[in-house]
């Protein structure tokens, strides 16, 4: 198994340097970019993970990291900030980010963090390849359909035949492979790769979190507005958890 390949975005040589080396230093393959023109270059579909911090050139209103998951839907990106903000956790949310670190990043907390990204990657990519071999084989099947309702069925059956079925036990093979490696991995997860299970609706972004996601961001834009004009502590009280459970859910 390829060693996983992280790209880090810091500005801050000494952070950048530092945790680089660590990551190295447990068996990953760190690529570095000191802002969001170089990072926005050195991005490939070959990366598992991006750690990225948050203010940044070129990212100070998010426009790299929006520009980011336009380019790599799936890709799981790790933000890390010092300046945490409402609007900055909400945004991640949004965005669909896979963690949320405050600075000075524990790295234990970060080492963490990677194996959750890194093994939600493995998924994605596996459940992809899968799709793409299902969609290969039905069109495979329609060519078939086809051909045996045209005239020319009959023809050269024997030229076709085997090859087709050979073709088609290959491919559904490699489907109950791909099927395979996607439940080993999340077993693997299950039983202690992290110290927690998966969340399949986490790992495949499915309705339940949107709906989730959107209800807490519309209730601290509702407290936002309301701040001012009903200076309440109790409102202030709610905001703040459901600021801290915006943060929690960033950081899983």
């Amino acid at each position: 198994t390829e060693f996983p390949r992280i790209l880090l975005a810091d500005d801050e040589d000494t952070f950048r340097r530092s945790t680089a080396k660590l990551m190295e230093q447990e068996g990953y393959r760190c690529d570095c970019a000191q802002d969001s023109d170089e990072a926005s270059r050195l991005l490939t579909n070959q990366h598992d993970v991006l750690v990225s911090d948050i203010r940044m050139p070129g990212n100070m209103q998010f426009e790299f990291l929006r520009d980011i998951r336009m380019r790599f839907p799936l890709l799981p990106i790790v933000l890390v900030t010092g300046y945490p903000s409402v609007q900055t956790a909400v945004e991640s949310i949004r965005l669909s980010f896979t963690d949320y670190l405050l600075k000075p990043v524990d790295w234990p907390d970060l080492l963490q963090a990677l194996g959750r990204a890194v093994k939600k990657s493995r998924i994605l990519r596996m459940t992809t390849a899968v799709r793409e071999e299902a969609d290969r084989v039905a069109v495979s099947i329609d060519w078939l359909q086809e051909l045996m309702s045209s005239s020319r069925f009959g023809e050269d059956q024997q030229g076709l035949v085997w090859p087709l079925e050979t073709f088609l036990a290959q491919s559904f093979a490699q489907m109950a492979m791909l099927s395979s490696q996607v439940r080993s991995v999340m077993e693997n997860q299950a039983q202690g790769g992290v110290g927690e299970p998966v969340d399949v609706c986490r790992a495949m972004n499915c309705p339940r979190l949107s709906v989730y996601r959107e209800a807490l961001t519309s209730a601290v834009e509702v407290l936002e507005q309301t701040k001012i004009a009903f200076r309440s502590k109790d409102l202030g009280l709610l905001r703040g958890k459901i600021e801290q459970l915006l943060k929690e859910d960033g950081a899983r």
